[in-house]
């Protein structure tokens, strides 16, 4: 009975473990930076510069902005940009991304194009939050 019981199990797991692998896919340079980058100057004012990184990991994405005026805005504002900045994201993206961190940096020294700028100051982007309230 136990012999019997055993192959429907492992058919389960095995058939579980096929239909949870997700390809993860990288940001489209040529097709979905252009959008988020488009959208960016909507939400945060001021803004020189704007890059996106997202390396090996394709679950994390770094949107990083120059904007010496908005560099100094208070705590909350720099919240609540990397909050719309975030759901821009997700809605360029659609359903079917992969990211479940986003961090948006800012930096008034638009001539330094790293990946993490020296006077860089990092925001949580809330994605794994905004996943969770859209339903994605």
């Amino acid at each position: 009975m136990k012999k019997l019981l055993l192959l429907p199990v492992i058919i389960v797991l095995l058939s579980t473990a096929l239909f949870s692998c997700k390809e993860y896919k990288k940001i489209d340079m040529e097709t979905q930076v252009p959008k988020i980058e488009d959208g960016v100057p909507k939400i945060i004012p001021g803004v020189a510069t704007i890059h996106t990184y997202q390396d090996d990991d394709y679950t994390k994405v770094k949107l990083i902005i120059g904007s010496e005026s908005f560099y100094n805005a208070s705590a909350d504002e720099k919240q609540a940009a990397a909050i719309k900045a975030g759901q821009l994201i997700l809605n360029v993206l659609g359903p079917d991304n992969n990211l479940f961190k986003g961090t948006l940096i800012i930096t008034k020294n638009i001539s330094d194009r790293t990946e993490n700028p020296t006077d860089g100051i990092n925001i949580d982007m809330k994605i794994d939050s905004l996943r969770k309230v859209v339903g994605k």
